[in-house]
């Protein structure tokens, strides 16, 4: 059988690539086609990440061009921090603001308040589920009206108003428990000042971009409202006049006190239990290690905390920024927001069951608002009919 010149189909001089191709054995032929082939989709996917990297603060300040709009309408503030906080940096602004909490027990004001209602002691676990939960209750709201929108365009506004009243109830909640024990206002201020502060401080250290003004004026209007709505008094006005106060406070009232450890220690062994439990003992000097490294220096002294090692900080650092930049150039941003709380009670139970876990379930069966909380505080019943 004769062998057919292929290579006279196609003249050295018309196409000379197309005799290297054929010159070559199938194999390798096939893997440099393959190769060639995968190469040019990693670069559409990379171009495809940078196009749509920056839509959602893209479109956010074509529709809001004066940032300071989120200052005055609570509305474009919390269709703002829907964008910031549940699809853009969900992970480090949750962290932020558990460190935020972690920071106020370096008060000692704070911290023997907390070591004597015994409930840091008894159940960490609970009372750290109860306060993320009546948080989230509080800033949920916008996020589960939004999710329904995007099922029926014409949500019935008792649906609306649904939202707006579990807001109202955890903020009702929130006075409750905070109304039978003595807190100084400054202290209540610092807390607040905290949950403004440390957010902004995390995302344009650690984040694969910085924080717009927009964004920033979002997140002080959030926490100006919710600080209202506990009859907070002298709320500076400003972000610029509430981080200076954050600082003034810091330096004044920040020092060690036994208590201060003795709520942060039961803390950071809460957060171990993440860890499956023949894991921790690789991971608890890890997390001991770690934490003086993200905390401010003024915060390791109060509790008493040796000064991180500079290699720690470092490499803690270099983490972060390896994290950001895979995001920012190689992922593709979260097409749905993370929202814990769910938008209906479950309806086996007529509770609302948490939508994920990062701890062992709180509450298995689902929750009421009006039961989150010491449980000496507990109502018989729930009070709010879902």
């Amino acid at each position: 059988m004769s062998t057919v010149p292929t290579l006279n189909y196609f003249p050295d001089s018309g196409i000379p690539w197309i005799k290297l191709l054929l010159e070559k054995e199938p194999t390798q032929l096939g893997i440099e086609i393959t190769a060639g082939v995968m190469a040019s989709l990693l670069i559409i996917y990379l171009l495809v990440v940078r196009s749509l990297r920056f839509r959602y603060i893209n479109e956010l300040k074509q529709k809001y061009p004066d940032p300071s709009v989120a200052l005055h309408d609570i509305t474009v503030a919390e269709e703002v921090l829907n964008s910031s906080a549940r699809k853009e940096f969900p992970f480090i602004l949750q962290t932020s603001l558990e460190l935020a909490l972690f920071r106020t027990y370096s008060v000692p004001t704070i911290s023997k308040l907390l070591y004597a209602t015994g409930e840091f002691t008894r159940n960490t676990r609970k009372r750290a589920e109860d306060t993320e939960l009546i948080l989230m209750e509080m800033a949920d709201g916008y996020g589960h009206i939004e999710q329904a929108k995007r099922k029926n365009a014409n949500l019935p506004q008792a649906e609306v108003d649904e939202q707006c009243q579990r807001q109202k109830q955890a903020l009702k909640r929130l006075n409750e428990i905070h109304g039978k024990y003595n807190i100084l206002n400054g202290d209540y201020l610092y807390t607040l000042s905290l949950f403004i502060v440390e957010p902004i401080k995390w995302v344009n250290r650690y984040e694969w971009r910085q924080l717009e003004q927009l964004e920033i004026n979002a997140i002080y209007r959030l926490w100006y409202e919710i600080g209202k709505g506990m009859n907070l008094k002298d709320i500076p006005p400003t972000v610029e006049e509430m981080v200076e106060f954050h600082k003034q406070y810091s330096r004044e009232k920040v020092r060690y006190a036994p208590t201060n450890w003795k709520i942060g220690k039961p803390t950071v062994e809460h957060l171990l239990t993440k860890f499956p439990k023949f894991m921790r003992p690789i991971f608890s000097p890890i997390v001991y290690g770690v934490l003086p490294a993200i905390l401010e220096p003024i915060d390791v002294a109060g509790f008493g905390l040796e000064q991180p090692k500079p290699w720690v900080v470092q490499l803690i650092s270099i983490g972060f920024y390896l994290r950001a930049f895979f995001i920012r150039y190689f992922m593709l941003p979260r097409f749905t927001p993370i929202i814990r709380t769910p938008m209906k009670p479950d309806p086996k139970t007529n509770r609302y069951k948490p939508l994920y876990n990062v701890y062992e379930p709180t509450y298995p069966d689902g929750y009421c608002i009006f039961e989150l909380g010491p449980d000496k505080m507990k109502p018989a019943i729930c009070p709010v009919a879902h």
